[in-house]
């Protein structure tokens, strides 16, 4: 995962294949952000597929971030390949990509 964090604000571009083998690195960039007090940018554009333990961490994140009342997480550029994904499983409005 290409983290290319910035002071006021952190960017996280997501690979071609997004499943549980970057699953950790996912969840630890979002702690990362939240933890910090910085809002996270998710740049999906590469996506082609990705799995269900990583829509959860994305889930997950966007949550936390809700909760922690500050900045925002948001999934900027989506592809296609996770739009349609997003979609079939009826998580557009949960991750904010309606």
């Amino acid at each position: 995962m290409d983290d290319t964090g910035t002071g006021s604000g952190g960017k996280v571009s997501l690979p071609a294949v997004v499943d549980l083998l970057q699953a950790g690195a996912l969840k630890a960039e979002l702690e990362q952000g939240l933890t910090s007090g910085i809002g996270m940018t998710i740049d999906g554009s590469a996506v082609q597929r990705i799995s269900s333990p990583c829509l959860q961490i994305l889930l997950a994140g966007a949550a936390a971030f809700a909760n922690a009342g500050g900045p925002s997480m948001t999934i900027a550029n989506p592809s296609a390949a996770l739009l349609e994904t997003v979609t079939l499983l009826g998580l557009k409005d949960a991750l904010g990509l309606s």
